[in-house]
């Protein structure tokens, strides 16, 4: 077999092989403009400055941008332009909300996080046993019972949705004894997406509650109150 052509062909395979595995060269970034719209009545921040949409920028060379958009009842958007030459900044770009499932799932209430008096018309111990069934039918785990201090508190209830994680616990605690009364907090706490239950440092309170709990303070103030 003949091979007095094999360097020139090794060369030729070399050359190809490199230029098929050289990286694709970045483009040289140059000032470019994009025009951002959103939804009707949702607000939109550039940079942390609020602005009416739509709204044309003008985005430096090696600069970013950072664009929010917010609006009652639908998840914060958030998004950011790098004009570094290989991001491709278009020249306009539409920014839809998704419906926050958190507060579709909730209501705004003053019984959020607040003490709510329970006046029963019961003795101590019909009390007591009526206070639990009613925790118990809403709530898995009682975290602390203590019958002889009047003091129950649940373990917290978390539910994850496409906004947050949303959780919850009540705490019911003996305020007199004669005439008897409690005080009933329902605490309802939000965080990020993907946030422990346990992580509290990551939780807020939250002015709504989950419909899930809707009737469970109501239902003691009724319940307890009719002898």
């Amino acid at each position: 077999m003949k091979i007095k052509h094999l360097p020139i062909m090794m060369a030729a395979f070399v050359m190809s092989f490199a230029l098929f595995a050289a990286p694709a060269q970045a483009q040289k970034p140059k000032k470019r403009t994009i025009t951002i719209s959103t939804e009707s009545g949702a607000n939109l921040f550039i940079d942390g400055n609020q602005v009416t949409s739509p709204a044309k920028i003008k985005i430096d060379k090696r600069a970013a941008v950072n664009v929010r958009v917010e609006k009652v009842g639908f998840v914060t958007e958030i998004r950011n332009y790098d004009n570094n030459g290989i991001n491709v900044i278009p020249k306009t770009d539409f920014i839809q909300l998704t419906k926050d499932e958190a507060y579709e799932n909730s209501f705004v209430t003053n019984l959020a996080n607040q003490d709510i008096d329970i006046k029963p018309s019961r003795n101590t111990d019909e009390s007591w046993l009526l206070l639990n069934r009613i925790v118990t039918g809403s709530f898995d785990v009682i975290a602390i019972m203590d019958k002889a201090t009047g003091y129950m508190a649940t373990a917290w209830s978390a539910k994850a949705f496409n906004s947050g994680v949303v959780r919850t616990r009540l705490i019911i605690r003996t305020t007199s004894s004669n005439p008897l009364e409690y005080k009933a907090k329902l605490v309802s706490e939000i965080a990020p997406p993907g946030t422990s239950v346990n992580s509290d440092e990551s939780f807020r309170r939250w002015d709504r509650v989950l419909r899930t709990y809707e009737s469970v303070i109501p239902d003691m103030q009724s319940r307890l109150a009719v002898n």
